[in-house]
């Protein structure tokens, strides 16, 4: 029985705690957040732009508003940490140096700077380490990844990668809209489909970027698009959070190659379909289950089975940052902005 402390119980952090709840080799034996309501006995339910909601039942965990207090007096396996982005790096090295291994949600950290720190913890102390890039493991994109890999799309042609959202009103104290906080939709939002990108198409050499601001002051972080430099295909991303609150979130992606199109949207039903050159259109046969539920199932199996995490390490993590601040620099400067 892996047995998990939880800090911070806000859209990320419920969200993990009712997977862990229907999960029978994992024990949630302590919540921790600042804001004692959310580690209430019962605490309120708190909405985002994907997933169910509902209020927790915290009746059977010990729970705290301090963190390093959890850490002394838990005897923990995993600590899980759900916080606002700038504080990702400080609390993930705490956790790893007190003996726990830790699964961060993404972005990993709010500069490259706070991921090489987490890495050299995570070596120093020999343990896992596991960030949050939940596509990943979402079905949809599994399929796609699956379909480039096996050349079932041929020589690609084209891809484009879609995520926009209204804009986050339920972080608390309105962190999520502070951009040296947060780093805004581009880094919070956005880096969804970059490290999509790195997974399944690899490293592009250069980047180009346009991005505008509808509230942000500063960098332009509300809205960005970006051309990702391949030698032989051409790929794309829009992603941003400016979206009026009726505008129902959509994520998806249209990916064309010699032998097809794989078209992905929340908004279409079927959400997958494939376009094949030759044939009629169909819908890829998909995985049970959201991401959020399989990347949990699966850190939970490599901490059993004490294996390192493979599909998605640290350092892959780090380079999505990497190339998210690359995108911010040539949307500042309009320059084209290397990355190999």
């Amino acid at each position: 029985m892996i047995r998990i402390g939880m800090v911070g119980l806000g859209f990320m952090g419920q969200q993990h705690f009712t997977i862990y709840q229907g999960m029978s080799n994992v024990e949630v034996v302590a919540v921790c957040d600042k804001n004692p309501d959310k580690v209430a006995e019962t605490a309120p339910s708190i909405g985002g732009n994907i997933g169910e909601v509902t209020e927790l039942d915290l009746a059977q965990q010990a729970r705290y508003t301090c963190f390093e207090e959890m850490l002394e007096k838990e005897e923990l396996d995993c600590v899980d940490v759900c916080l606002p982005t700038y504080l990702h790096a400080d609390t993930t090295i705490t956790a790893l140096e007190a003996g726990c291994q830790v699964i961060c949600e993404k972005p990993m950290g709010r500069s490259v700077e706070d991921c090489d720190r987490m890495i050299a913890a995570a070596e120093s102390t020999g343990r896992m380490l596991f960030i949050g890039q939940c596509l990943r493991f979402w079905p949809e994109y599994e399929v796609l990844a699956d379909m480039v890999a096996n050349d079932e799309l041929g020589r690609l042609v084209s891809a484009k990668f879609t995520r926009l959202s209204p804009t986050p009103d339920w972080a608390e104290d309105g962190w999520l809209l502070k951009t040296e906080l947060s780093g805004g939709a581009v880094l919070d939002l956005h880096i969804h489909d970059v490290d999509s990108i790195l997974w399944i198409l690899g490293m592009p050499l250069a980047v180009r970027s346009y991005a505008s601001n509808l509230f942000s002051a500063g960098d332009k972080v509300d809205h960005i698009i970006t051309n990702y430099l391949y030698d032989d295909f051409i790929c794309v991303a829009e992603g941003g959070w400016a979206l009026p609150a009726t505008f129902p979130f959509e994520m998806g992606f249209q990916v064309l190659g010699e032998k097809g199109l794989v078209d992905f949207s929340v908004a279409k039903d079927p959400m997958l379909t494939f376009y094949p050159a030759d044939g009629e259109p169909y819908p890829p046969q998909v995985a049970s289950g959201t991401g959020y539920e399989r990347e949990l199932a699966y850190f939970v199996q490599c901490m059993e089975n004490n294996e390192f995490p493979e599909r998605l390490t640290p350092q892959s993590a780090r380079e999505s940052v990497r190339v998210v601040m690359a995108e911010q620099q040539s949307a500042n400067t309009g320059e084209i902005v290397r990355l190999t």
